[in-house]
């Protein structure tokens, strides 16, 4: 199992049978996973990723539910904000997945981005409007981090939280844990 098999799996065990995605070359293996559990998860595919952000907030509204959106990195990601920002005023539990480049091409040494195509610090940009927003490092870390981000969008007052999702992480291999 992958990371991406493996947050797939995570959400099916809470209870998301819905996911609003815009597909895009750094979130490929994660819509893999989705798609082989296209049973337990219906993916509705939205026409920008603004759409998929507030689609997923007005599903989680509606529902009772945690919204989770997908998009792929870089102006992508920056595109979903919009969403992040009326879950964190309003309350609403949200889960925003952004794809990224690998993360040997995320802010090397020197401190320096842009390193890989689209790469954007996400996480810098969106954590004054959500409860949580990490990038993970490792396989190894990645199951704390789902657990943490998802926890935290439910409990106490609710809100968004983003996994920004590199493409290695999500290629992986984990224990299902």
């Amino acid at each position: 199992m992958n990371c991406s098999e493996y947050l797939v799996d995570f959400l099916v065990r809470q209870g998301v049978t819905d996911v609003f995605g815009y597909a895009g070359g750094y979130i490929v293996p994660f819509m893999d996973a989705l798609y082989k559990r296209k049973d337990a998860i219906a993916v509705h595919v939205c026409y920008n990723e603004q759409g998929c952000a507030l689609a997923a907030d007005g599903f989680a509204r509606v529902s009772g539910n945690v919204g989770v959106y997908f998009t792929t990195s870089g102006p992508g990601a920056i595109n979903a904000l919009g969403g992040l920002a009326d879950a964190w005023f309003d309350g609403v539990p949200l889960l925003g997945i952004s794809g990224n480049t690998p993360s040997t091409e995320i802010k090397g040494s020197s401190g320096l981005r842009q390193y890989g195509f689209q790469e954007t610090d996400i996480v810098a940009i969106a954590d004054s409007i959500t409860k949580y927003s990490v990038t993970p490092r490792s396989a190894k870390e990645f199951p704390k981090i789902v657990s943490m981000a998802y926890n935290t969008a439910i409990l106490g007052r609710k809100g968004g939280v983003l996994i920004d999702f590199p493409l290695d992480i999500q290629q992986a291999g984990i224990d299902r844990g």
